[in-house]
């Protein structure tokens, strides 16, 4: 009976604390940043074919990995850290060459200036998902399309002198032409390399924001070699177990 009870209030206490003016606000600008994504799935939900013929037609050099499913893109992940932070998940590798018994995950295919520009994820010997990434000035923008040729991924990656400064992940609802889940991560440097990155998760069915950030150093070679990790309410700090703990970093990295 108690523990019903402990239930319904826990329940209560949720309810009140997604509905306060507080989460609001705090999670209003990744609600915007979901229209946004909303608006882009909707300018390219028709672009499949012709995506495919333009972006096909560029490309002169392919490469595939195998493993790496866990991560977008799987060995070309445009997060420089999340699986360095995450645990369960890998990059996967790169094949030296193709065999029948290859097990592929990904296929990318890149550009006479070397840009990836098409990814193919497969399973089971099928394309499962394809990914076109449009460059335009800074910004890299990347729309998945699903085997149903409807669109179920958005990626968007902005640099700043050649360094990877903001990354957002949205999936897609085609069914309900709504974005379900924006990941976001913004990063600072310094002269060894990344110093810091803020890492956000935000559901925007409840609403519900996640944010951690990490602070990072390097050794003597510039490789990443331990961080931190620091929880965060909307802006202010949240005490943790993880407080002051030193993670180190057990792949070798340089960013």
């Amino acid at each position: 009976m108690n523990n019903d009870f402990d239930f319904v209030n826990d329940l209560k206490d949720f309810k009140k604390r997604i509905n306060s003016s507080k989460n609001k606000a705090m999670c209003e600008k990744f609600r915007l940043e979901c229209r946004r994504f909303e608006k882009i799935a909707e300018e390219y939900e028709n672009a499949e074919l012709y995506l495919c013929d333009q972006f096909q037609n560029r490309v002169v050099k392919e490469t595939y990995s195998i493993n790496g499913r866990e991560l977008h893109r799987g060995y070309y992940s445009p997060s420089p850290v999340f699986d360095v932070v995450i645990g369960n998940c890998n990059r996967g590798k790169l094949l030296k060459r193709l065999t029948k018994k290859s097990n592929v995950a990904f296929n990318y295919g890149f550009d006479e200036s070397d840009r990836l520009i098409v990814v193919k994820n497969f399973f089971d010997e099928s394309i499962t998902a394809t990914e076109f990434i449009i460059y335009n000035n800074n910004i890299a923008t990347g729309i998945t399309f699903s085997s149903d040729h409807l669109i179920t991924n958005l990626c968007e990656e902005i640099y700043e002198n050649r360094k990877l400064k903001f990354l957002s992940q949205a999936d897609f609802f085609p069914e309900n032409h709504s974005i379900f889940n924006l990941h976001q991560e913004s990063y600072t440097y310094d002269v060894s390399g990344i110093k810091t990155a803020d890492i956000y998760m935000y559901d925007p069915q409840f609403p519900l924001l996640q944010h951690q950030q990490y602070h990072f150093k390097h050794d003597a070679d510039g490789y990443l070699s331990e961080y931190t990790v620091t929880s965060f309410d909307g802006e202010t700090p949240q005490k943790s177990v993880w407080d002051n703990h030193i993670f180190n970093v057990d792949i070798k990295r340089k960013v």
